[in-house]
């Protein structure tokens, strides 16, 4: 790709390639095995109840995620009243695309989050006293995972810009995760979950190395331009957006807790009453507790809401947290309030960047995601060779999306104009 080409992302251009124009059972069909699907029936159904059948489907038309495939699996058991049909969520890799099932199998995604649920999961979840902060999972392999469907309990996403009482439930939501991990931690009788388990919480995101180094260079020389475009001495960015390397490692001089660490609108969901679960677990980390507060806050809210409700989110984040500790009867020393604004200002300048290099790809509606992510072609285009035709074309059709991909730039471009005052990880 070369110069300032236009590619076409209207749903009759040429690249596209949806999955209904191949044959989906050719790709998808072994995804689960029937004995694995036997197994989950008397989990998900009763002990006495038996598989009838199973299918596969896609889970949506729209592009949902950007690490993997999402599907449907719909099952028929018979139990002793009758027979039932229930759905539940899949996620894979990407069969149908080599280029995509390649990358995410180089970054490990699959296999963290797995290991995950199959090992870390456990401990924190048990006796765990309160609302509990993800769905369920009933299988976990190197490649695919099977949880409960929430849009059965009425549990649905709410857009790209939360408003103030969708990020309270989704900031309680973590405060829950977090008490659980310092929890967890306590029954381990002084040993960290990271010595424990530092395969599965090592960095999958930001690294140094081959495809992700390419995908993150081809982020920043986006964010560059368009900083450029808008007025501002952008000399300092690419050298202040390295800070996102040291994400995944833990703090010295605060407590370290599971943190989610991709906090974007898709990765949270929503009943009616406000509750809410975290979902897609690929990109865990061991840090403090205000990583996740600072990557929610800029990942799903707009630099409105923040200069409005940011202490107000911060403090009520505090409160459950605390409350959530209290009733579990933690006995360690509670997290400070100071130790929690001091990772505040630390982590902004991280969240600023993370945020710049996700919005332009998760901000996009999701047809139009699906439309660039379905095609080899396009996909290769976006993610490793350069961005602006796709971005300054989804600009031109979406005024909204326009605006959070300039308003974050505008940001990060502030905030690198007084690097010599910016706080440092520590």
């Amino acid at each position: 790709m070369s110069g300032d080409t236009i590619f076409d992302i209207t749903p009759n251009s040429s690249f596209n390639k949806q999955i209904s124009q191949v044959s989906f059972s050719n790709f998808f069909d072994n995804v689960v095995t029937r004995k694995e699907v036997e197994n989950l029936v008397k989990c998900a159904f009763s002990p006495d109840s038996d598989l009838v059948d199973y299918h596969l489907r896609p889970y949506s038309e729209e592009k949902i995620g950007f690490l993997g495939s999402h599907l449907c699996l719909v099952v028929t058991a018979r139990r002793p009243s009758g027979c039932e049909k229930r759905s539940f969520f899949v996620k894979t890799i990407p069969r149908d695309d080599l280029s995509q099932a390649a990358y995410i199998q180089e970054k490990g995604v699959f296999k963290k989050e797995a290991d995950f649920f199959k090992h870390v999961v456990p401990i924190m979840i048990d006796e765990f006293k309160g609302e509990s902060w993800a769905p369920r999972c009933y299988l976990a392999t190197d490649d695919t995972l099977v949880f409960e469907d929430m849009k059965l309990r009425g549990f649905a996403n709410r857009g790209r810009s939360f408003d103030e009482a969708t990020t309270m439930a989704a900031i309680a939501c973590l405060a829950r995760l977090h008490a659980s991990s310092l929890l967890a931690e306590e029954k381990l009788n002084g040993k960290s979950l990271m010595e424990l388990y530092p395969q599965i919480l090592q960095e999958t995101e930001f690294k140094r190395t081959t495809r992700s180094m390419v995908w993150y260079t081809v982020a920043i020389d986006l964010v560059i331009t368009l900083a450029e475009e808008l007025g501002y001495d952008s000399s300092n960015i690419r050298r202040a957006s390295e800070c996102v390397f040291e994400l995944g490692l833990p703090s010295k001089t605060k407590r370290n807790v599971i943190n989610h660490g991709d906090l974007w609108g898709s990765n949270m969901i929503f009943d009616s009453k406000d509750h809410c679960k975290l979902v897609d677990f690929q990109l865990i980390r061991y840090a403090p507790l205000a990583h996740d507060v600072m990557q929610l806050l800029y990942l799903s809210t707009s630099r409105e809401f923040r200069q409005r409700h940011e202490q107000h989110m911060i403090d009520y984040y505090y409160a459950v947290l605390t409350e959530c500790l209290t009733i579990n009867s933690f006995k360690g020393d509670l997290p400070s309030f100071e130790e929690v604004m001091n990772g505040i200002e630390e982590q902004r300048l991280p969240a600023v960047v993370t945020a710049c290099i996700f919005h332009p790809t998760v901000l996009m509606d999701g047809k139009t995601a699906g439309r660039i992510m379905n095609d080899s072609t396009t996909y290769e285009a976006y993610y490793f060779t350069r961005r602006k035709p796709f971005v300054d074309a989804i600009m031109a059709e979406d005024p909204e999306y326009e605006k959070w991909v300039r308003d974050d730039v505008r940001e990060l471009a502030e905030i690198t104009s007084r690097m010599d005052s910016v706080p440092k990880l520590t």
